[in-house]
């Protein structure tokens, strides 16, 4: 037999093996997804809504609960110290990372360190700020002084999205398509304006 005929049996013999457990690691992942993602009732949380903001690159809400490991290690390198652990008992998400704008919110670092020490593909790299969408802000126009008789562009002024909240007749409007949930502006109305206006939903 030819050394020819060797490595090209070689080549396939790995190919074929690397296939498999490609499959079997992907087949994985999808039974831990559906499983988790299943309430005491036996029905699926695909269509429920996410309750939490989640850290910058966070997969869907299901994937995410299903792959998170809860090891903490976005939260160490945050430096802004912007993610905590959720502590909330008999909740499926119990211990997963989230972040409270109102308290402190992300500053969309460059290195995005939060991404980079996840190991479990709850986190995944995103090219550019524009890609992320950890949630969206509304303005409540009752609490907002700018909506009354005092000028304020606070959440303008501080917002590092161009374009995401813009005055209009000197009032701040948001551009939702732009907004990607930092809570920024949740974090910096929270300073001047009681009670507070902007308000960062998943």
């Amino acid at each position: 037999m030819s050394d020819e005929i060797i490595d090209q049996g070689r080549r396939t013999f790995f190919k074929e093996t690397f296939s498999y457990f490609g499959n079997a690691v992907s087949e994985i992942v999808k039974n831990k997804v559906e499983a988790v993602t299943k309430n005491s009732s036996g029905l699926s949380l695909h269509a429920k809504k996410r309750r939490y903001i989640r850290p910058p690159g966070a997969v869907r809400e299901e994937e995410f609960i299903a792959l998170c490991t809860k090891c903490d290690e976005c939260i160490k390198v945050c430096p802004h110290e912007s993610i905590r652990k959720l502590n909330k008992d008999f909740d499926i998400a119990d211990g997963t990372p989230i972040i409270v704008p109102e308290e402190t919110p992300c500053y969309l670092c460059e290195d995005y360190h939060c991404i980079k020490a996840c190991n479990d593909g709850a986190l995944v790299a995103v090219n550019k700020v524009e890609e992320i969408t950890m949630g969206h802000a509304s303005i409540n126009e009752d609490n907002c002084m700018a909506y009354g008789a005092q000028f304020c562009e606070q959440c303008v002024r501080n917002c590092p999205v161009p374009d995401a909240i813009y005055l209009e007749d000197n009032k701040p409007v948001v551009r939702r398509e732009k907004c990607v949930g930092c809570g920024i502006c949740e974090n910096v109305c929270n300073t001047v304006n009681q009670p507070i206006a902007i308000k960062v939903v998943p």
